[in-house]
């Protein structure tokens, strides 16, 4: 019988493929260049996937078009500038797990369905925990544009019938009032889009963003 380390070869686990690291960063707001934050491979190929689905363009495996991958890039590193932002000011969002599962629900319409969503999370490898974790930080970035920097949150009559005769959105051909509450939260969710990429060009100066792996074929 072969051992390893002591342990019989039968009873040993199967090797664990570590979580690589694909950007490192750091901003006065997430610590500084003492607390540095890293993306991993995995998360980086889960947003690149949905913003490529937000796009209805299917990928192929393992690939990943640069512009995807930089855009996943841009938005989770203002993400996590702005969560922190809030944080620092002592605040939470209130009842952030509903509002997390709201989050959840406007990814899943904008880009097909939950099923498609559950199938984006499978291909990347990443639970619902994990996916919850970065909606937390979406909610909490969201309420901190509203609070600190422009209103995002309270959406007019008005607004919401001229988002859903004029804007791109997953609910054409269907009547407002059978989605008036989703289409509102889509309305929320394209603010939230426009507003972080706005918030990282303001903040690039004070922004080091380090690739350790970007765009390209996958392991």
């Amino acid at each position: 019988m072969a051992f390893a380390m002591g342990v019989p070869a039968e009873a040993r686990a199967e090797p664990v493929v570590p979580d690589r690291v694909a950007v490192r960063f750091f901003t006065p707001e997430t610590g500084g260049a003492a607390r540095p934050r890293f993306l991993t491979e995995r998360e980086l190929a889960f947003f690149a996937r949905i913003e490529a689905m937000n796009e209805q363009t299917a990928l192929e495996p393992n690939d990943y078009p640069e512009r995807y991958v930089r855009v996943a890039t841009e938005r989770l590193v203002a993400r996590q500038m702005l969560a922190s932002l809030l944080v620092q000011r002592g605040f939470e969002p209130p009842d952030l797990p509903r509002q997390a599962q709201d989050a959840r629900a406007e990814i899943a319409d904008r880009i097909g369905g939950n099923a498609a969503l559950e199938e984006a999370l499978r291909r990347e490898g990443i639970d619902e925990q994990e996916l919850a974790a970065f909606l937390r930080d979406r909610v909490r970035a969201t309420w901190y544009i509203d609070r600190a920097i422009s209103p995002i949150l309270t959406v007019t009559e008005d607004q919401l019938r001229e988002a859903y005769r004029s804007a791109l959105h997953p609910f054409r051909g269907t009547k407002l009032e059978d989605v008036r509450p989703r289409m509102r939260r889509w309305l929320v969710g394209e603010r939230l889009r426009s507003a972080e990429l706005e918030f990282l060009q303001s903040a690039r100066t004070r922004i080091k963003v380090v690739p350790v792996l970007l765009g390209g074929a996958r392991g």
